[in-house]
């Protein structure tokens, strides 16, 4: 095959591996050990990490989402006892309601 690939670029060669000095070289690894498996191992962890990081985020969202409508129940609730309450004004109703923010982020 080498006196194939020689004559294929019009070449000779006559060396043999007993003539090189090889002391001073590193071997190589195969592509199928060492540093890429350790690259890979490193990469499913960061994708598991990615992976537990959006469903962390996806359960805070749920959980702020059922937080919200709770406080829109509390609030509609509210209003609808502050009318039940003789002795109030109407500026006094108002001025409760005006003290509870639209969203639940802003208390």
């Amino acid at each position: 095959m080498d006196e194939e690939r020689n004559s294929f670029y019009d070449c000779e060669a006559d060396v043999s591996l007993d003539d090189m000095d090889v002391s001073a070289a590193e071997p190589q690894r195969d592509r199928d050990q060492g540093g890429s498996s350790s690259s890979n191992k490193r990469k499913k962890k960061s994708d598991a990490r990615d992976n537990i990081r959006n469903i962390a985020s996806d359960v805070v969202i749920q959980q702020k989402s059922e937080e919200f409508q709770i406080m829109q129940e509390k609030a509609s609730n509210l209003y609808s006892t502050l009318w039940e309450i003789e002795g109030l004004t109407d500026d006094e109703r108002y001025r409760a309601l005006s003290k509870i923010p639209d969203h639940p982020t802003q208390m």
